[in-house]
């Protein structure tokens, strides 16, 4: 009777020796299973998230080239799209070469040739099986427009040809010099795609003001009616983008840029050699734009009021624009009918607001002012000493020390008389745009590719 007890009991350790054996390659699978690394759902090694491998979202390729002055850029921009038309931008590929098209003005067939390691590059990205369904552009800038006779126009008809030796989608209309309207809406469609505004409502989405160099853009979505109101066509461009298409109300204002809007302003007093009330107490130079010298010499005392009188003169918003003169801007341009409630403005907006101080973080990308906060501190500016500037907007260059009273009363009278934005609303100057976990710069290659979708 003990040995039958001992011989179940030697069974039973000869079942656990086994079972324990059995059981570790179990154990081991799921422990890696358990420590494996998954792919993060914006990881762009990774592609799409599991939920969109699941879903009807295809993907689809669009390339931009943007033609600078400096050199040539490709943005090869893959998305997923859904049935309903929402885009998700799963990457943007980048590359540039120098020179740009203009430095080969005397060789339009090299001027071409020189975008062919770019389009190389798209080949390579893009799966062949969607060659052919990819939109190709190429949109020319600052460059192209100075060169002389028909240059421009030649260059532009050899890049044409080349594009219809490769497998991909582009129309004549695809490649051109772009003016500051085709800029200033693909901009705009760039900023609502990247806050995530497009495909909502057009009270939903936000108006853009840019203030360059030489020109100043506004950039807003009409309803059918406001469009409808339009004294002229040219003030309404149709864009599509988030499943929607929308007409925008986007115009340009050349010679109102901040550099231009200073020799506008300098020009502006009947008496162009007296004392300037935008120029700082004691100062005596000059400044040139365009070619053009204008004589800078400050008063016995400044006015940041008299500056901004001078300032709104140069404007000229009394001027009709062919609609009630309520629904006018400035300098004879319709204003878009209505002033939309959300403002994004940026470039030297946001410079000028570093300059100021209205930006507290270095790191920051935005930030909410109020026109009201850059007129307080252009009275600062105005009342002050040019010696003293440096120590009271320790951002300020020495070289833009001279101006800040006039940069500051201009953007502020811009805003304010220009663009009819009150003092107390709240605006969001912005320098990049925080899109998943990048900063993202506004820039209208991204909204060029977006209305390439359709």
């Amino acid at each position: 009777m003990g040995k039958g007890r001992e011989g179940r009991w030697d069974l039973v350790k000869r079942h656990r020796v086994l079972l324990t054996v059995l059981s570790i390659p179990v154990v081991l699978v799921l422990l890696v299973l358990g420590i494996m690394p998954r792919a993060s759902p914006l990881d762009p090694r990774y592609g799409a998230s599991k939920a969109a491998e699941a879903s009807t979202q295809q993907a689809k390729f669009s390339v931009v080239i943007d033609a600078g002055s400096t050199g040539s850029r490709v943005h090869i921009f893959k998305f997923l799209t859904s049935a309903a038309g929402a885009q998700d931008l799963q990457f943007d590929k980048f590359e540039q070469l120098k020179p740009g098209l203009s430095s080969y003005a005397a060789d339009p067939k090299a001027a071409a040739a020189s975008l062919k390691p770019l389009l190389a590059l798209a080949l390579e990205t893009i799966p062949k099986a969607l060659h052919a369904q990819t939109h190709v552009s190429v949109g020319a800038t600052a460059g192209l427009r100075m060169l002389p006779g028909t240059k421009a126009d030649d260059i532009l008809a050899e890049v044409r040809a080349l594009l219809k030796t490769y497998p991909f989608q582009s129309a004549a209309s695809d490649v051109s010099i772009l003016t500051g309207v085709n800029e200033g809406a693909f901009a705009w469609l760039t900023l609502n795609y990247l806050l995530g505004r497009l495909g909502e409502h057009e009270d939903r989405t936000v108006a853009a003001i840019d203030l360059g160099g030489g020109s100043v853009q506004e950039a807003f979505a009409m309803t059918a009616k406001e469009a409808a109101g339009a004294p002229h066509a040219n003030y309404t461009t149709t864009l599509s983008g988030g499943g929607r298409r929308y007409s925008v109300y986007v115009y340009s204002y050349l010679g109102y840029g901040l550099m231009a809007g200073r020799a506008g302003v300098l020009a502006a007093p009947a008496d162009p050699a007296a004392p300037h009330p935008c120029v700082p107490v004691g100062y005596a130079g000059e400044y040139e734009y365009a070619g053009v010298k204008h004589p800078m010499r400050g008063g016995e005392a400044g006015s940041a009021a008299a500056c901004a009188a001078v300032v709104a003169s140069s404007l000229n918003a009394a001027l009709e624009c062919a609609a009630p003169q309520l629904q006018c801007s400035f300098n004879g341009a319709w204003g878009g009918g209505r002033v939309p409630s959300v403002f994004y403005i940026s470039s030297y907006f946001w410079d000028r607001a570093v300059d100021a101080g209205l930006v507290p973080e270095t790191a920051a990308i935005e930030a909410r002012v109020k026109p009201a906060e850059f007129k307080k501190l252009a009275d600062k500016a105005c009342s002050a000493k040019l010696a003293d500037l440096g120590t009271l907007f320790p951002n300020v260059q020495e070289a833009a020390r001279p101006f800040f009273c006039m940069d500051l009363c201009y953007v502020h009278t811009l805003l304010l008389e220009g663009f009819r934005v009150p003092e107390e609303t709240e605006v969001t100057i912005v320098k990049k745009v925080q899109y998943k976990k990048e900063q993202v710069e506004a820039a209208w290659p991204l909204g060029a590719a977006i209305n390439s979708l359709g």
